[in-house]
């Protein structure tokens, strides 16, 4: 199916109030033509006249023209020229390519008015959900919250959208997107994860959310749309026209560019920043030693977490220095002071489970070491800072 028709198509897909910020494919695609005939006109069609390609001006008023040499100039016998004294070439004002850019950035500026006001539109929706999520997933309805620690994670682990720094405008994208969401919900559905709810409203608000991704999707195929028809209508100028718009025009509609891809990335994190972090995943609270929550979380010097019982651990094996950036002394020189009063109040209130689950491996633990201890294995002396010792037993 050729572009014109696909465009087309996919308009009536889209919401009716995006459909006219889509860039005009088929009118710019009559104008080429007109681009041609002025060139030929001018003789500038002809393999003898070489020429140096400019896209003058702004994007209100762009000013394309090429350049050519004084006798290429009087050979051609053309008027109404100006002259580059510096380089001693004589500057051709391209009329209807002046047309074609401005029309194409008409189209491109149409675009960008849609991108700023739906982006309001997301940015409110993110922040209803944002509320009503925190309402429905609050620690103090524990069933509800690791409910939504589950759909969510779910939601991570699909990655429907990008969250670098950089957007894909391809139609690929779209398709990875749209598959990865249409995944998502299927994961939803096996998983019967809404069937374990407690109360109607969580209900809603997943609904908001599924359907939120699903416009934030449809928008990506907008941008795509969008992205694709300026690539393929600018090499299609250039393949009849021989000109380099395709080189020149990105440096010179780089505004537009970057508000445009500035709003979709604010986007697509959005989701990410707002919403998946109202219920915190244990992941991001672990241990980087044992991969458990961290809980009694020691915060050493060089400003790393591990639980207390993994530098214990390191301490007893004479492993003094922090295991992860090898700061000097950072495990050994811990003590009771560097327990994280406030993360370890967080802990508690968002993961009692997990934390319930790490105190009984801990007491195990500890069983083992008396017993060890009973049996004539001094693993106290080998253990060797005593002042350690006991601060660490001090917080467990």
């Amino acid at each position: 199916m050729k572009f014109a028709k696909q465009i087309e198509n996919a308009a009536h897909d889209l919401p009716e109030s995006w459909r006219p910020h889509l860039i005009h494919y088929k009118m710019l695609k009559k104008v080429i033509p007109l681009v041609v005939g002025e060139l030929e006109a001018r003789g500038l069609m002809e393999q003898s006249i070489p020429f140096e390609y400019q896209l003058d001006g702004n994007p209100d008023d762009p000013q394309p023209c090429v350049e050519v040499t004084p006798d290429d100039a009087a050979r051609l016998n053309i008027p109404n020229t100006t002259c580059n004294e510096q380089e001693n070439l004589i500057k051709i004002p391209l009329v209807k390519d002046s047309e074609f850019f401005l029309l194409l950035l008409q189209g491109m500026a149409q675009a960008a008015m849609l991108y700023a006001s739906e982006q309001k539109r997301f940015a409110d929706t993110v922040s209803r959900l944002e509320s009503q999520l925190a309402a429905v997933a609050s620690p103090h309805k524990q069933k509800e919250m690791y409910v939504w620690r589950q759909i969510l994670k779910l939601y991570m682990d699909a990655a429907v959208f990008e969250t670098g720094t950089q957007v894909d405008y391809s139609t690929q994208a779209f398709e990875r997107s749209k598959k990865q969401l249409a995944w998502f919900n299927e994961e939803l559905a096996r998983t019967q994860l809404t069937r374990k709810f407690g109360c109607k409203k969580s209900r809603e608000v997943l609904k908001h959310f599924v359907q939120l991704n699903n416009e934030l999707v449809n928008f990506k195929w907008f941008h795509a749309l969008n992205h694709t028809a300026m690539i393929k209508i600018l090499k299609k100028h250039d393949k009849r026209s021989g000109l380099k718009a395709k080189t020149e025009f990105p440096a010179f509609a780089k505004t537009n560019a970057m508000l445009v891809e500035n709003v979709v990335l604010a986007l697509y994190s959005g989701i990410t920043s707002q919403l998946v972090s109202v219920v915190p995943q244990v992941d991001n609270h672990s241990c980087p030693i044992c991969y458990a929550v961290a809980w009694r979380p020691i915060r050493l010097e060089c400003n790393h977490v591990f639980c207390v019982r993994c530098l214990i651990k390191a301490h007893r094996k004479k492993l003094y220095d922090c295991p992860l950036c090898r700061h000097t002394g950072a495990v050994v020189n811990a003590d009771a002071t560097n327990l994280d009063k406030g993360l370890q109040n967080f802990l508690l209130l968002y993961f009692p489970r997990e934390i319930k689950e790490k105190r009984r491996d801990n007491e195990r633990e500890q069983a083992l070491m008396d017993m060890e201890a009973l049996t004539g294995r001094a693993w106290t002396t080998a253990y060797g800072n005593h002042q350690y010792q006991k601060d660490m037993c001090f917080i467990m």
